[in-house]
């Protein structure tokens, strides 16, 4: 019923899903709970807001979300007394009186909630909430027409609302009358037709009675009325999980959880769905999303735990497997491949039927009779793609003929293919030791002494290979790439430009060379080179979003969010390219954009502590205060040495005024980075407002020692030893203020004040005090300063 917040679950497309025999064992599985140790987000936000209670007890809208949170929980004695608080401030609270009565419902005292109910509706006659909230208690008394008298009383005040409707189809449903249900909630989509809602029911009415089709259009009509509704792509999925459509109900289901992450029913059908795959980790990543806003659910808890169990089983597998397997450090393969070159593959076509345009031109060296044999029969097996037994023939002629440069170099070939490098490496240096002037050999070498990141190797082997083949495009491409890992842009951007000469298609340099001048930011000359690489590849989404990045530098906001959309089109999962597309909606003060930007770039990289960060940021600017504080604690959670977030964190703390919590912020901050002249400097203003002066100094002198020309922070100081009593040391830091920044106000009055009350210097607090109302004639204490001023001369 409506007074349990509607989480009646949709059991939906288990046989197609395959999932009911492993379901079978977890139901029943007994194991160590796993699920115990996450952590309720609800208990985390219902903190935060006790805190900011501390500080302003009196705040009606924080009381009422702490007991809204409490009756979320399940802890309905603690909502009550935190609605009740409320009340005594205010008895006329509608809110107040109509979650008091729903805790009350909640908790099974019916005739407590009917009583507040009735409270409630002589408070806002013409609100139809609290009609229908009494109407869902006598329902679950079974008291049928009280229950449905108060419903259309909720109709007749609010005919445009749609939750009275609802809850009278409800009641039809449950007699059996399928039609009539339909024909009353159409009838509150005839009298508010724009009301996503009424839509929505109608959907829900739909699956339940297995309309899975209609369902889907009604829950699509609802979207396309309102897209920022979570429910409604959940409602979605349902449908489209029942029609057997699983990646579209995965869809649905993640856009349910960007919209609201405390979706716990669509993490939950995502966890399903990973579990039926036998995606144990991605199922245990959505029943913990599940589980940290519901977790008192004893079948996501079941689920959770046999997950985990079954990842704990798998990683026992793998340990006991890891000793019969070569490591990457075993093959040579953990240094990377030849496409972070960006030089292509090899290709097996290309190795067979040596077509490859960039292939040995050098003639091969004269073997003998028995060598020559072996690596005819070598190039026969590699032409049929048999190139394990090519391998073997054509290590046979090596050992037969030292001299076999041919044979060195397909050996090189195709345990380049195969990724085992190290052979390949060996086999080219063979290849060149027989025949220095084998080109091709020196350019392949090249490549893996780059993914070696032996770069001046490289550039080495990359010369020799340029000097026995002039028009070799490819090698001083690489040639390029290794002068940019080196750091010589002009070396790097003579040998693109060359490779382009060669090879008028060689579109990869066009993007080095744009890359260079993007990083120099020449961001003209960059974006012609990316234009032209565009040319050649106008669907590489790489460019599209270097070509955004470019323009984000520029600060033109609209081209660069164009291409960053355009490079989304292209790569749909494109991390960089939403974040980035975040940061565009950010500046440009688009906050409520920025933010599911932001989550869905989190999702791809299954949770980013740079996106939580961002999206606490966006959540200050829409001065949601809360919930930018979770995002900078969940940024914190995935990255514990997260500088900027511990810095932001404690900052919202400090404004406040909660400066216990702000100086652990700060302090962790510092430890992060004790090179941070932020983290010093903000802690020492917590340390100041706590009246911890000794610890404020120390503070405010570490940051001055990283950043010594920081006039605020020396102005600050200077008011830490004012506090002190030590005015000769708050007398220098105030000079060496104004010293820095001679604009300032502040520091004169301030020094004025200390040589007139402390230091008795009549003339310099004259000096300072005649500086304070020459630069601000409408200081609000400028009359009590011409007194002092007056004073001092009378004397």
């Amino acid at each position: 019923m409506f007074y349990r917040d509607d989480r009646n679950k949709i059991i939906a497309g288990t046989a197609a899903l395959a999932i009911a025999a492993g379901l079978l064992y977890f139901l029943f599985f007994k194991a160590p709970d796993p699920a115990g140790e996450i952590t309720d987000l609800r208990l985390k936000q219902i903190g935060l807001y006790t805190d900011l209670l501390e500080t302003d007890p009196g705040n009606i809208g924080i009381m009422l979300k702490i007991a809204d949170l409490y009756k979320s929980y399940g802890d309905y004695d603690k909502a009550i007394d935190y609605y009740k608080k409320i009340l005594k401030i205010d008895p006329n609270n509608y809110d107040a009186l109509n979650g008091l009565g729903h805790a009350y419902a909640l908790k099974g005292d019916y005739d407590n909630a009917i009583k507040i109910f009735e409270s409630a509706k002589g408070k806002k006659p013409s609100n139809p909430s609290a009609y229908n909230k009494l109407g869902n208690v006598y329902d679950s008394r079974a008291e049928l027409e009280k229950a449905l008298k108060e419903y259309k009383t909720a109709q007749k005040v609010a005919p445009r609302d749609q939750e009275s409707y609802k809850n009278i189809a409800a009641q039809k449903l449950a007699k059996g009358d399928i039609n009539g249900a339909i024909a009353i909630l159409e009838q509150g989509i005839g009298n508010n037709p724009d009301d996503a809602e009424g839509h929505y029911n109608l959907g829900n009415l739909y699956l339940k009675t297995g309309n899975n089709g209609k369902a889907k259009e009604k829950f699509n009509k609802a979207i396309g009325l309102n897209s920022k509704q979570g429910k409604y792509f959940r409602g979605l999925g349902d449908s489209e999980l029942k029609m057997g459509n699983i990646d579209n109900a995965v869809s649905a289901y993640r856009k349910a959880l960007e919209l609201e992450a405390a979706d716990s029913l669509a993490a939950e059908k995502l966890g399903d769905i990973d579990l039926s795959r036998k995606d144990y980790e991605g199922a245990a990543g959505y029943y913990k999303k599940g589980l940290e806003y519901d977790s008192g659910n004893k079948d996501l808890r079941r689920k959770y735990n046999y997950v985990m169990s079954e990842i704990a089983k798998a990683a026992k597998k793998n340990e006991k497997e890891a000793v019969a397997v070569k490591t990457d450090a075993d093959t040579g393969s953990g240094t990377g491949t030849p496409e972070s070159t960006g030089i292509k593959q090899e290709n097996a076509s290309d190795i067979a039927g040596g077509t490859d345009p960039s292939a040995n031109k050098t003639k091969p060296n004269q073997v003998n009779e028995s060598a020559q044999k072996w690596r005819t029969i070598g190039d026969q097996q590699r032409e049929k793609k048999a190139f394990d037994e090519s391998l073997k023939a054509y290590r046979k002629a090596v050992e037969l003929d030292k001299n076999d440069d041919h044979s060195y170099y397909w050996q090189g070939r195709i345990y380049t293919h195969q990724k085992v490098y190290d052979e390949a490496k060996k086999a080219f240096q063979n290849a060149i030791a027989a025949n220095p002037n084998h080109g091709d050999s020196h350019y392949r070498l090249g490549l893996i002494q780059y993914m070696e990141k032996k770069y001046k190797d490289s550039v080495q082997s990359f010369s020799n290979a340029v000097r026995l083949d002039p028009g070799h495009a490819k090698a001083f491409y690489a040639r390029g790439l290794a002068h940019q890992q080196l750091n010589d842009k002009s070396k790097a951007i003579a040998d693109f430009q060359k490779s382009i000469a060669l090879d008028p298609k060689m579109d990869r340099a066009f993007f080095s060379i744009g890359s260079i001048q993007l990083e120099s930011k020449n961001y003209n000359e960059a974006l012609k080179s990316f234009t032209k690489d565009l040319e050649l590849r106008p669907d590489n989404p790489e460019t599209n979003f270097k070509i955004g990045e470019t323009y984000h530098e520029m600060k033109s906001y609209n081209n660069a969010a164009n291409y960053y959309q355009k490079t989304i089109q292209q790569e749909p999962e494109h991390y960089q390219a939403y974040f980035n597309l975040g940061l565009v909606n950010q500046q440009k003060k688009s906050y409520s954009e920025a933010i599911p930007l932001f989550e869905k770039a989190s999702s791809i990289k299954n949770g980013d502590a740079a996106c939580f960060y961002e999206i606490g940021k966006a959540y200050e600017g829409l001065n949601n205060e809360i919930k930018a504080i979770e995002s900078y604690e969940k940024a914190i959670e995935i990255n514990p040495a997260y500088t900027n977030a511990n810095i932001n964190l404690g900052r919202m703390y400090f404004d406040k005024k909660i400066y216990d919590k702000a100086v652990q912020q700060f302090k962790k901050a510092s430890d992060n980075s004790p090179r941070s002249y932020a983290a010093h400097y903000n802690l020492a203003n917590a340390y100041r407002e706590m009246k911890m002066f000794g610890d404020a100094i120390e503070e405010y002198n570490v940051a001055l020692t990283i950043s010594p020309l920081e006039y605020k922070a020396h102005f600050d100081l200077g008011i830490a030893y004012r506090e002190q009593s030590n005015f000769n040391n708050a007398v220098s830091s105030f000079e060496k203020s104004l010293q820095i920044n001679s604009t300032q106000v502040d520091p004169h009055e301030e020094l004025g004040m200390i040589y007139y009350r402390n230091l008795k210097n009549n003339q310099k607090a004259v000096y300072h005090f005649e500086k304070v109302l020459s630069m601000k004639p409408n200081h609000q204490d400028a009359d009590k300063i011409k007194s002092i001023i007056t004073l001092i001369k009378g004397k």
